[in-house]
């Protein structure tokens, strides 16, 4: 059942979704400042309003996990509003931290009830380096190992210790708390709530070692660990022209030619070929990269894209 609260804290949560995204490292500019505690003074105001109202209503239970949230997300904001400072880009820094696990939490509260705003992934650098080198010690994984059964062994053995994470986590607040703060440096605070994006790529890596060959588990790896942050720095700094859920052409066209290189680079290493097929697997490669993190708004694009880049390459002549 919708109740008028939901739909105002969805108003909210859309308002404070674009804060934090302009505090993001890779797009904050100290003159945007003013606006940008401008729109703190607003969102601070309403959630005012929205937990004097929560707490004024009488629908007993059913709203209670609401009104926790929203508190929980009023103090947060209160707290970390830095102020006045040297270093101001530094202290919006730690405020989109401090806010952002209060936000997610909020999310999840709205979703399943209303059409709730997207989670917010801030630039982090650690986290893209991690994706880079984690797909090139895949690749060089597939390369190496000498037969099919070592790969499946090898990806099974982590998409199993990654699930048994998922579920026992799920089952336990502080093995999640806990996990959260190993995983601090290259995890998103929206996956303390959800499956985490490294457990559905190494899924997807079973996937690959089950049913592809070596050339499209290659090219499915390369273009998600250099495309994918490619794509997300050039989409932060660069995007103007907005596509879907967020996702901007720049950062679209960033995908499609980094996955594309890439993916000539790898064909260039593992040996002799015709430079048409190259060039038109690297194409295939890129767009189908591009297009499934394009869409991918419902699935996670670390498992959506290396499966949807093998099976075009597959299709287009690579098997």
């Amino acid at each position: 059942m919708i109740h008028t609260l939901h739909l105002e804290t969805k108003l909210v949560s859309e308002e404070l979704c674009a804060l934090l995204r302009q505090v993001d490292p890779a797009v904050f500019a100290f003159r945007d400042e003013p606006e940008v505690r401008a729109r703190v003074d607003r969102v601070a105001s309403r959630l005012r309003e929205l937990v004097v109202a929560a707490e004024r209503d009488d629908a007993g239970g059913a709203l209670e996990r609401l009104r926790e949230r929203l508190r929980a997300l009023l103090a947060a904001v209160e707290r970390a509003t830095p102020t006045r400072t040297p270093s101001p880009k530094t202290a919006w820094i730690a405020f989109q931290r401090e806010v952002q696990p209060a936000y997610e939490s909020l999310l999840l509260t709205l979703r399943g009830v209303v059409v709730a705003p997207p989670s917010v992934r801030p630039t982090n650098h650690a986290r893209s380096l991690w994706h880079v080198a984690s797909g090139l010690s895949v690749l060089g994984l597939i390369q190496l190992l000498p037969e099919r059964g070592w790969l499946v062994a090898v990806s099974g053995a982590f998409a199993a210790a990654a699930w048994s994470m998922e579920i026992a986590r799920r089952g336990s607040e502080r093995v999640n708390d806990r996990l959260m703060r190993v995983f601090r440096l290259v995890a998103h605070p929206h996956e303390r709530y959800r499956v985490n994006s490294s457990t559905w790529y190494v899924t997807a890596l079973l996937l690959l070692a089950l049913f592809g060959n070596r050339l499209s588990q290659s090219l499915a790896v390369v273009v998600l660990a250099v495309a994918d942050p490619a794509a997300a720095l050039i989409g932060r700094r660069f995007g103007r022209t907005r596509l879907l859920d967020n996702r901007s052409l720049e950062g679209t066209l960033a995908f499609f030619a980094a996955g594309a290189l890439s993916s000539l680079l790898v064909m260039w290493a593992l040996g002799p070929a015709s430079l048409s097929s190259r060039l038109v697997l690297a194409a295939v490669a890129g767009l189908a990269g591009a297009a499934t993190e394009l869409f991918s708004s419902r699935m996670d694009d670390n498992f959506t894209i290396p499966v949807a880049v093998a099976a075009a390459v597959t299709v287009a002549g690579a098997g």
